[in-house]
């Protein structure tokens, strides 16, 4: 579905600053029970996994990150030309096919991956594919999932970091 919004900052927000708004005809056609998962293409260009947002006044509304912004050059009021489908991917965002295949290696960890929320899994995903580096993303695959067997399913993002830090020091040796 095609629509035009304007993009906005809440300059209240201490998390998401950028969004546009979606009209709520266009937003309950996408909202099915607690899944609130689209693809959103902006400006014909930048197209991202996210979720509609109520927006605390009755409306609804799609967040966009500094660096989306900084990418398309856009600055608050500007006209956004936006699309969105229904996102049916198996975690609301594409899985690496790194991570995928640590996973797969490793069942223990599949297992405990797989229990936790897709809202959890989510972040899990991003923090693997956040680097541009294959081999950085295997060696974050590796890292993760062994924290997870680990803390037995508990995940602790400092000792993670920190864990992910002592891996990228030992590969540089």
């Amino acid at each position: 579905m095609k629509f035009t919004s304007t993009l906005n900052k809440d300059d209240n927000s201490d998390i998401y600053h950028w969004y546009f708004a979606v009209l709520d005809e266009i937003a309950e056609t996408f909202i099915e029970g607690t899944d609130r998962r689209v693809v959103t293409t902006v400006n014909g260009t930048v197209k991202y996994h996210c979720a509609i947002h109520a927006d605390g006044t009755g409306g609804y509304r799609i967040m966009l990150n500094k660096e989306r912004c900084k990418k398309l050059g856009l600055v608050r009021g500007e006209t956004l030309h936006v699309e969105l489908e229904k996102d049916r991917s198996e975690y609301g965002v594409p899985i690496g096919e790194e991570l995928r295949e640590v996973l797969d290696q490793n069942p223990e960890a599949d297992k405990v991956f797989h229990a936790f929320t897709k809202g959890k899994q989510r972040t899990l995903i991003y923090w693997v594919n956040n680097v541009k580096s294959s081999d950085i993303r295997i060696r974050r695959a590796l890292v993760m999932t062994d924290h997870l067997v680990n803390q037995r399913g508990n995940i602790d993002f400092k000792l993670l970091n920190v864990e992910m830090k002592t891996a990228n020091q030992a590969a540089k040796l």
